[in-house]
């Protein structure tokens, strides 16, 4: 039987044979629209490492993280000489900026005669990462010393942070080609900030039950802290960078500055603090006066001596300055 256009098989096999091109055209419509929202673009830049401060334009429909103020490391100053002169921090800003201390000198560590937790929680300065400010602080003999007023404590629970610090946040965004871009980064003490490919927080080394909350917490608003390098990614979609994270930093919680308890510290007891405090063992007649004050939190928060009548008229009566009446801690 010849298949001519008055066969009615020949014209049910055309029907069918439209039919089939018809839908997979509708197919292939339907993938190259999927792959032109979710696909990034080819050649993404590189790792920020040894950039300028230039940020180039980012897809991420979220309010901008950069500029988030000062972010600092803290290191304890264990020398050992008289509080306020020794005893207490050496701050640096967060990727290595240098910045003017007290003595007018540029240096990437300035020295701080203390922290202000300011209500917020206290961390180990080994495991800090502080948003703060430096401003005016203690008075002595010795002249005027800096304090760091925080602002924000953050804890690391990872290994050991790099030289390279981002606050990072997870942007939702679920993708079926690779790499794809499903996190923003903002350098921190920067204007930087971009989408990157993901972030590898398994290489932080902490705890599964601390990753969990990282995960958790990069899903919010002002996201996670991390630190950390890049690896450049290849796959169909192009090229991208990664984080691989060498300390992940999550909003310390639990005990804040404002409920330590206050103790009387230093070699004969004339320093009110909430933790150890390490002074030269020289004795001084007015450090009887002490024997007997109230160490205890003021009203701006910071562990200090009560100024009683009692206290006041001993340390006048021994000899002690007007200043160190005022402001020893």
């Amino acid at each position: 039987m010849k298949h001519t256009k008055d066969n009615p098989q020949w014209e049910t096999n055309r029907m069918s044979k439209t039919t089939w091109v018809t839908v997979a055209l509708g197919a292939v419509a339907v993938i190259i629209l999927i792959l032109a929202v979710t696909v990034p673009r080819r050649d993404v830049e590189s790792t920020i490492t040894n950039t300028t401060d230039v940020s180039p334009s980012s897809s991420a429909p979220v309010e901008s993280l950069a500029n988030n103020g000062s972010y600092y490391t803290i290191r304890k100053d264990v020398r050992r000489c008289a509080a306020p002169m020794c005893g207490g921090y050496f701050v640096r800003r967060a990727n290595n900026q240098r910045m003017k201390c007290s003595n007018q000198r540029n240096a990437l560590d300035c020295y701080v005669a203390e922290i202000d937790w300011n209500g917020n929680t206290k961390v180990e300065p080994n495991k800090a990462l502080l948003r703060g400010e430096i401003v005016d602080g203690v008075k002595s003999r010795a002249g005027k010393f800096e304090r760091l007023r925080v602002l924000e404590s953050w804890q690391g629970a990872g290994k050991n942070a790099t030289s390279e610090f981002y606050r990072v946040r997870d942007l939702r965004i679920n993708c079926i080609t690779h790499p794809c871009m499903t996190h923003h980064e903002a350098r921190l003490n920067s204007t930087f900030e971009r989408d990157i490919a993901g972030v590898e927080l398994n290489s932080a080394g902490a705890p599964d039950a601390v990753i969990q909350e990282a995960v958790q917490a990069m899903r919010s608003e002002e996201g996670i802290l991390i630190s950390g390098t890049h690896r450049r990614e290849t796959g169909p979609a192009g090229t991208a960078e990664t984080l691989i994270a060498s300390q992940i930093y999550l909003r310390a919680m639990g005990e804040t500055a404002s409920t330590k308890p206050c103790m009387k510290t230093g070699c004969s007891g004339q320093v009110c603090s909430d933790q150890d405090v390490i002074t030269t063992c020289e004795y001084r007649t007015e450090y009887e006066c002490y024997k007997k004050g109230a160490c205890e939190r003021q009203a701006n928060g910071e562990c200090g001596w009560t100024q009683t009548k009692e206290l006041t008229s001993c340390l006048k009566g021994r000899g002690a300055t007007k200043e160190a009446i005022g402001s020893r801690q």
